[in-house]
């Protein structure tokens, strides 16, 4: 029943990764010389890939409690990357956790978790949950991939415009 669902998802999350690596193509120049920017592209990526991974495996001809399992462990997996990334991109500056990005982050992991409790012990009845998460998991990513495009360096570029905005400042060289 949820294999069409998980297809569509899958291959919109497929197709998402490869804009995504072309958006920071566009946007290398920032990105490479960025810690926060290539750990939050590399976040935008995993969304994708876990969105993916986690309808392949709901394609697949299984037990669904073998199912279960499996999201289980791609929630484990997925939550675990997703936090070392958000803490990587935060390393070496003064900033917190962004509680958006928390909520998020946990929400979809969660949902992949719940669909998979819910399939360990033979049901379905969890599916939502993983359709909840598969649609926040790519609206997300798209959000993060419209950040890069939109707004990667721009706070290097307002930095210096507004040096060059104060009355009796010498623009540096």
């Amino acid at each position: 029943m949820w294999t069409t669902f998980a297809a569509t998802v899958g291959g919109s999350a497929a197709g998402l990764t490869g804009l995504t690596f072309i958006v920071v193509a566009f946007r290398f120049d920032v990105v490479a010389t960025s810690q926060e920017y290539r750990n939050r592209a590399a976040q935008t990526v995993s969304l994708f890939l876990t969105t993916t991974v986690t309808a392949s495996l709901v394609t697949l001809p299984q037990p669904t409690w073998a199912l279960g399992v499996e999201l289980l462990v791609a929630a484990a997996a997925s939550a675990s990357l997703l936090s070392v990334l958000d803490h990587a991109a935060r390393r070496g500056t003064s900033q917190h956790a962004r509680p958006i990005l928390v909520v998020a982050l946990v929400v979809f992991a969660a949902g992949i978790a719940a669909a998979g409790l819910f399939a360990t012990v033979g049901s379905t009845n969890g599916m939502g949950f993983y359709a909840a998460s598969s649609l926040l998991g790519l609206m997300w990513g798209v959000y993060g991939t419209w950040v890069f495009l939109t707004q990667a360096g721009t706070d290097q570029i307002n930095a210096v415009a507004n040096v060059h905005d104060q009355p009796g400042t010498v623009p540096a060289a």
